[in-house]
């Protein structure tokens, strides 16, 4: 029990000890990713190895990195202890830090990930901004209530009509694919989705068809980028490993100045490793939007921590930002 203590309290104050580390015996890091854009820096982390790399730096040779693709089993996974570090959207995260604040599985985030705004387009002549949605309309989304798009259509509806009427539009959310729904509000299929929150790289050929109005845009709903995917990890791995967590964290820094340098380049790295059939330039010409940002460190992840607060997602909210990034981000001009 002391010995666990000791442990415990050489994390918490970062202190140097070579031989409890060892003790540790990590032998293996395992990463579930969400297919998604936002991902991108992972996707550079794997193919040039820069896990093991800032590993390796930091005296910890050896460790084999496993990395899988995983959907909305991803949360669980990491609270059983199946993957060291998950990859996805804040909202998820943010569930798990309420569910799990104070217990020796609490789970915070430990990097974000590439910010990109998303847009809800219509095809109804008659709705033209968030306000003119009837109850005849259907807005596609990819998961309801707690999902990231679903959020953001509840954000934008509290904006327009006032905090209490945040889930004026829940009725008319329907749940589908963004492959689908693309599919459904481009008039390629029989469907009664008259709307559809959409994300990368979806909405780029949406912008361009001239049948569909651009409603709303999350940048908007957010004063600007804000962090909607994260790498999140618990806390008793992060203080057991001190050194591998900060490793991971350096790995994705040195990542995204990779993406930043050489956006081209990095996105045909990660057009391969989805075996997706893109024009690598155009969707980096996409992604020279100033809206979008390649950084680790959070930009307004209170937005989401609040409003999931509002409507009654969380039991409680964070005080502050820090409550729910670990302490290898605290130094960071975060929000």
């Amino acid at each position: 029990m002391r010995r666990r203590r000791f442990l415990a309290a050489s994390a918490a104050f970062g202190l140097s000890a070579p031989s409890i580390l060892h003790a540790q015996a990590l032998t293996r890091l395992r990463f579930a990713v969400q297919p998604g854009l936002a991902a991108m820096p992972l996707a550079i982390a794997r193919e040039a190895g820069l896990v093991e790399k800032h590993l390796a730096a930091r005296g910890l040779r050896g460790v084999a990195v496993a990395w899988m693709q995983a959907g909305a089993a991803t949360d669980e996974a990491l609270l059983a202890d199946a993957v060291d570090f998950a990859a996805g959207g804040l909202p998820a995260m943010l569930l798990l830090w309420a569910r799990t604040k104070g217990t020796p599985r609490e789970v915070r985030a430990l990097a974000s990930l590439a910010s990109i705004p998303q847009m809800l387009f219509a095809r109804s002549p008659r709705v033209n901004t968030i306000r003119d949605f009837g109850p005849n309309d259907r807005i596609a989304v990819p998961v309801l209530r707690v999902g990231l798009h679903a959020l953001l259509v509840q954000m934008a509806a509290a904006q327009a009509f006032g905090p209490q009427a945040w889930n004026r539009y829940e009725n008319i959310m329907v749940e589908m694919p963004q492959t689908e729904a693309f599919a459904a509000l481009s008039g390629g299929v029989q469907s009664s989705v008259t709307a559809h929150m959409s994300g990368p790289p979806q909405q780029w050929a949406q912008m361009r068809d001239p049948h569909l109005t651009r409603v709303a845009e999350s940048t908007a709903v957010t004063d600007g980028s804000a962090t909607q995917s994260v790498v999140a990890a618990r806390m008793g791995f992060r203080d057991r490993h001190p050194d591998a967590t900060a490793a991971v964290l350096d790995a994705i820094d040195e990542a995204m100045q990779t993406v930043r340098r050489d956006l081209r380049s990095s996105v045909e790295i990660f057009l391969r490793a989805q075996r997706m059939n893109l024009d690598a330039g155009e969707l980096a010409e996409n992604l020279r939007d100033a809206n979008v940002t390649f950084d680790t460190t959070p930009s307004r992840s209170m937005f989401f921590a609040q409003f999931m607060r509002l409507a009654g997602l969380v039991g409680h909210a964070p005080a502050a930002w820090r409550d729910i990034w670990m302490p290898e981000m605290h130094a960071r001009n975060g929000s």
